[in-house]
């Protein structure tokens, strides 16, 4: 589903982001990858979703290598990859609906599909109920289930979770963290990013650690040390 092959990742003049990374998750798999700020753990995401290209190495996902993809085919892998961040993203003038119809409504996705796609979407995150709320009306945790039905509406193959729980209370975080494993179950690659230990340990599944930009350890039932 997701390789990464020798990938180092340069900034100029003289950093280093990411120096020989290279890993393989299958399809299906739910992964953390963990490491402290800095050690290259949104330079990963960048290069996944193709918003950066890596120095050297390639990266391919599901098949298709994008280290060198054209300008017009990123809106097209992006729809293939659903995201997840710390801050939400969400439109506060548009309705919990609205902010998951509007990823379908930027790819001109007719009515009747929007019709029959977001609900089913907001079920799985558990708003029903809640569609015709605004982002500022609703809890911090809701928020967040907004932003992965919304990330779901294109049937994504792998969902990349980037610090979901960043913001959220323990509480909060374990549903958030349900959510995820529930979208796992429904057969979709989850991708955790996360410095959360907490999180990491109490998942059970394969732990990538990195440092100072490289991996240093990738176990089955892994866990996160400090």
């Amino acid at each position: 589903m997701i390789q990464f092959r020798n990938i180092s990742k340069l900034y100029q003049p003289v950093t280093t982001a990411l120096k020989d990374v290279t890993f393989h998750i299958k399809p299906g798999e739910f992964v953390s990858i963990v490491g402290q700020s800095g050690t290259g753990k949104t330079t990963l995401v960048r290069l996944m979703i193709a918003e950066e290209a890596p120095s050297k190495g390639r990266v391919i996902i599901g098949g298709w290598d994008i280290s060198f993809i054209r300008r017009s085919e990123v809106s097209y892998l992006r729809r293939q990859i659903g995201v997840i961040y710390q801050d939400f993203k969400l439109l506060n003038h548009k309705t919990v609906y609205e902010n998951v119809a509007f990823a379908l409504e930027v790819v001109g996705a007719t009515t009747k599909k929007i019709e029959h796609v977001v609900p089913q979407v907001l079920k799985i995150v558990g708003l029903e109920g809640k569609e015709f709320r605004f982002p500022k009306q609703i809890s911090g945790g809701e928020q967040q289930r907004v932003a992965i039905a919304r990330s779901l509406v294109h049937q994504p193959k792998l969902l990349v979770a980037d610090e979901p729980t960043g913001n959220l209370d323990s509480i909060n975080t374990r549903e958030i963290i349900d959510i995820l494993k529930k979208v796992n179950e429904l057969g979709t690659t989850v991708l955790l990013v996360t410095h959360n230990r907490d999180v990491v340990n109490s998942l059970r599944r394969r732990v990538i650690t990195l440092e100072n930009g490289q991996v240093v350890s990738d176990k089955e039932n892994g866990r996160y040390v400090l």
